[in-house]
């Protein structure tokens, strides 16, 4: 923390600007010994949150690097509540590579990943959930994620989840003094009155443990898993769901051997659909291989698109995917609905009543997009309805909710069977301290390490 910092925060690469940031007490003073400002005025005195037009130059023979500007930000007003200094120059790897070289050289060092967000956690600018919404954000590949992690960044998760923490801190300190003085008459709300308060505190989390699945999902996306018999063409499926050749196809049975996966966005929703290889009862130990993976796919998934051949009469083999699929949501595709077709609606549907029908001809793209309002009709009904408290997106903090809501559940039934204040203490310290890993404040530096190491350097 006492070291200046400093890394290129821009993508490497051919662009129109290429940003090298830095952060810490000598951050002015280490770029102004490279910077040779236009207006001739030194940097060190510049005011904060300004911009200066310049040159970036060598120390020692005054070279020109390249034409730059420098923002200056002072603290506490910036992003690592450090001093911190841009410099943003052309794009390309050669300009930004040159320019860091002289601020490493000047007196900074190479800042480790996550690093500039690490401070600002530490300076306590921002909470634990907060920075992990940078890297949500950074990683959004779509606008429902992209809204999620700014919602986070702004503190929604951490404003309610300090509330909840302020709510058990109540009902701590009475019990802890009751436990360090017994004997004594202490103000100590009642048992009764106390498990009041645990139900509620643990109807909220089982509201954010709840949001939890909806919330993942928005990230990970829905499990959408292409199946069927070989050659019924569930590769060409995919292709014209995305709307371009990813897997291949080709009119030999067995073409696909492993699983080709592809999230597509549809209405808002991330659907990763799940190419399978065809299920053959004959083959090699290839073969063999792929149709295990095809059954682990199927069992992970969210729901089953069973493509049928609607030109062929129904076989055996289809009768062995309608048992894979046993306990799954099914959406039957009907393919090649541009054939004569021999499998009725009713006759598809025998295996699975409930399922729905959607006629389609992958090879032409006809239904693909009722196809898709199927598949968006599914997941929208598995959407939870909106609620006023956060939602929970990551699985470090839904395993971490999990288990301060048993603790406050096993506290609330301890205060109403009246049981020692000692071990309800006990429960409500072990709920805060799960809270506390969730924004940072009882983590420790293993798991610090763990969460900024995953984020790039420069951020």
């Amino acid at each position: 923390m006492d070291d200046t910092i400093a890394a290129i925060a821009t993508a490497l690469g051919e662009s129109s600007i290429g940003v090298v940031r830095v952060s810490g007490a000598q951050a002015v003073s280490i770029v102004a010994k490279i910077f040779r400002p236009a207006g001739g005025k030194p940097l060190e005195k510049a005011p904060t949150h300004t911009v200066h037009y310049g040159w970036i130059a060598h120390p020692a023979d005054r070279s020109e690097v390249d034409e730059v500007l420098v923002t200056v930000m002072r603290a506490p007003r910036t992003y690592t509540r450090e001093d911190v200094v841009e410099i943003s120059g052309h794009g390309g790897r050669v300009g930004v590579r040159r320019i860091l070289e002289l601020i490493v050289a000047s007196g900074a060092r190479l800042a480790a990943p996550g690093e500039f967000t690490k401070r600002a956690f530490l300076n306590g600018r921002i909470d634990l959930t907060q920075a992990e919404a940078v890297l949500q954000l950074v990683r959004s590949t779509h606008d429902a994620a992209q809204a999620s992690g700014l919602k986070q960044l702004k503190g929604g998760l951490s404003a309610t989840l300090e509330n909840l923490r302020q709510k058990l801190l109540g009902l701590q300190a009475p019990l802890e003094v009751s436990v360090d003085f017994p004997g004594e008459n202490h103000d100590i709300q009642s048992t009764a009155s106390m498990a009041q308060e645990m139900r509620n505190i643990q109807q909220q989390l089982e509201e954010l443990i709840r949001s939890g699945k909806q919330g993942r999902m928005m990230w990970e996306g829905y499990a959408a898993v292409i199946c069927g018999r070989p050659n019924v063409g569930k590769s060409s499926l995919l292709n014209a769901i995305l709307k371009r050749d990813r897997a291949i196809v080709t009119p030999i049975p067995g073409t696909t051997r492993d699983t080709v996966e592809e999230v597509v966005v549809m209405a808002g929703i991330p659907v990763r659909l799940v190419d399978t290889a065809g299920w053959m009862e004959s083959g090699g130990w290839v073969e063999a291989l792929g149709v295990r993976r095809t059954q682990e796919a199927i069992a992970a998934c969210d729901m089953a698109l069973w493509v049928m051949d609607g030109s062929e009469a129904l076989t055996a083999e289809d009768g062995k995917v309608a048992q894979l699929l046993g306990g799954k949501p099914v959406l039957i595709v009907l393919n090649k609905s541009d054939l004569p077709q021999r499998v009725a609606f009713r006759d598809a549907q025998a295996f699975f009543p409930q399922a729905r029908v959607a006629p389609v001809s992958a090879s032409r793209g006809l239904g693909i997009e009722k196809l898709q309002q199927e598949i968006i009709r599914f997941f929208q009904a598995d959407q939870q309805p909106e609620s006023d408290l956060p939602q929970v997106t990551l699985a470090r903090h839904l395993n971490a909710l999990t288990v301060a809501h048993e603790a406050v559940v096993r506290a609330g039934q301890a205060a109403q069977q009246e049981a020692s204040p000692e071990l309800i203490a006990m429960d409500v310290k072990e709920a805060l301290d799960h809270l506390g890993l969730v924004t940072g404040q009882t983590a420790d530096d293993e798991l610090l390490e763990t969460i900024f190491s995953q984020f790039c350097i420069g951020k």
